[in-house]
């Protein structure tokens, strides 16, 4: 088995209550080569509660959902930029059947979000998220200032 640092895309956090998504994305992911570790969650709150959770691998790109019961993806992203700020959030991409443009408006109202993508996701779509993680990973590196700031909010 490949090491999880082997891929362009190491860890790839996907947020979206639909199961039936979740195993097709789950396939794609496997089968493309690009992503060495897949963290799943149907329920937005359970990954607000994994990125707050120091000892947890941590994502280099989050793809979310925004319709979505219990919290939506914007509901997400207040949660997550308020207690990490915009700078201690890793890349975020909305996946979304939504074709209202004021949905893509108001994503794109977020800092943190660096796309917004029409579901299904595809080879194609991995493909170009993998070049833009990779971009952002030589423009931003985590180093141990943004650590410290990390663990000072979750122990707040």
């Amino acid at each position: 088995m490949t090491h999880p640092d082997a891929y362009p895309i190491q860890n790839l956090m996907l947020i979206d209550d639909n199961s039936f998504d979740q195993m097709i994305y789950q396939r794609i992911s496997q089968k493309s080569g690009m992503v060495g570790n897949l963290m799943q969650f149907t329920d937005a709150t359970k990954a607000l509660e994994h990125l707050a959770d120091t000892g947890k691998v941590r994502p280099d790109l989050i793809l979310l959902d925004i319709n979505m019961p219990i919290m939506d993806g914007f509901e997400f992203l207040e949660a997550v930029t308020e207690k990490f700020g915009a700078d201690m959030c890793p890349i975020v991409v909305m996946l979304t059947t939504s074709l209202n443009p004021k949905d893509e408006l108001r994503a794109k109202g977020f800092s943190v979000v660096e796309d917004f993508l029409n579901k299904p996701l595809t080879k194609a779509h991995l493909e170009k998220l993998s070049e833009l993680v990779n971009g952002h990973k030589k423009q931003v590196p985590f180093n141990d200032t943004a650590k410290a700031q990390t663990e000072q909010v979750v122990s707040k």
